[in-house]
């Protein structure tokens, strides 16, 4: 195996039964993780005394959308983020116990990690999100309304600018990280690449954006989005030789959307600039194939070299 980030999979314990064992127990923490926060928000729901606080029937809670009405958008945000928590914890504690290596070589090969590398992603990333949008409201301004609240949303800023790297940075840790080092060091570089994604794929599958879709062609596109930007993010790791950039990438995607734009079908509801009556992925999916994945490997790879560490 010739890549750097992929050999480092055998700087610990490496068997097969191994890798088997972290990924259930990981995704064991982040369950109970999910678990423990629902029941905060619960008890949350119960002191609260709000009589527009409502518990929907579990046939509402469409894949996995939390099953509250009343509750604000931040308070759903931060809750289901808190479980993030006990993810990052089982990956760490999976990488420790079982597999007897260093943190950090879930991340990189080199002495340190690249936060400027990181941050350069981010940047990219986040220019290219933001000119989507504009693209698609230029587009069909009609989609669009304004959900502004300027005191819901300097409160909601500071929030998704600390929970949000937590829940993109564990994801990219376990999908990016551990299951592509692991696959990787086994099956080759293409199976780390496809099938961590088609995993992150069917994760995402169940949520509401996807189950509330009218037509096929909207499930589709959502769900062959989720593939690509998972198939990206992995390719990234494997071209870069380290997480770095996909760490940024993975960020900069969910932060401009939460703070952006937000929809009705949203498992995770946030107070966005603005609001479309449902989130389907069509255009993404086109302009992110045709157009964004090759500028930002322009820009990232051949204008913004990788700084020394």
């Amino acid at each position: 195996m010739s890549n750097a980030y992929i050999r480092l999979a055998f700087q610990g314990r490496n068997h097969w039964w191994l890798y088997v064992l972290g990924t259930f127990s990981s995704l064991f923490c982040f369950i109970v993780g999910s678990a423990v926060t629902m029941g905060l928000l619960f008890a949350y729901i119960s002191v609260d005394g709000n009589p527009n606080t409502q518990v929907l029937s579990p046939d509402a809670a469409v894949g996995g959308q939390l099953p509250i009405a009343g509750v604000s958008p931040t308070v759903i945000y931060v809750v289901a983020n808190l479980a993030f928590l006990f993810f990052f914890a089982g990956i760490w504690s999976t990488l420790k116990l079982f597999h007897e290596r260093p943190f950090r070589t879930l991340i990189t090969p080199a002495t340190r990690v690249s936060w400027r590398r990181i941050g350069q992603g981010f940047s990219v990333f986040f220019l290219l999100k933001v000119l989507e949008i504009l693209v698609a409201y230029l587009l069909a301004p009609e989609d669009f309304s304004l959900n502004f609240r300027p005191g819901e949303f300097f409160i909601f800023l500071p929030i998704v600018a600390v929970l949000t790297p937590l829940q993109t940075t564990t994801e990219e840790l376990f999908f990016r990280g551990y299951l592509l080092q692991g696959i990787g060091s086994r099956l080759g570089k293409w199976m780390a690449v496809i099938l961590p994604s088609l995993l992150f794929m069917l994760l995402h599958i169940s949520n509401p954006e996807v189950t509330t879709q009218d037509s096929w062609v909207g499930v589709a596109s959502l769900v062959m989005y989720y593939f690509m930007i998972g198939a990206f993010l992995a390719w990234l790791t494997i071209k870069e030789k380290s997480l770095e950039l996909a760490l940024g990438v993975h960020a900069a995607n969910n932060m401009a959307t939460f703070l952006l734009v937000t929809s009705s079908n949203s498992v995770i509801p946030s107070p966005a600039v603005f609001m479309v009556g449902e989130m389907e992925a069509t255009f993404s999916l086109v302009l992110f194939t045709a157009i964004w994945l090759w500028l930002f490997s322009l820009i990232v790879f051949r204008l913004l070299r990788r700084p020394q560490v």
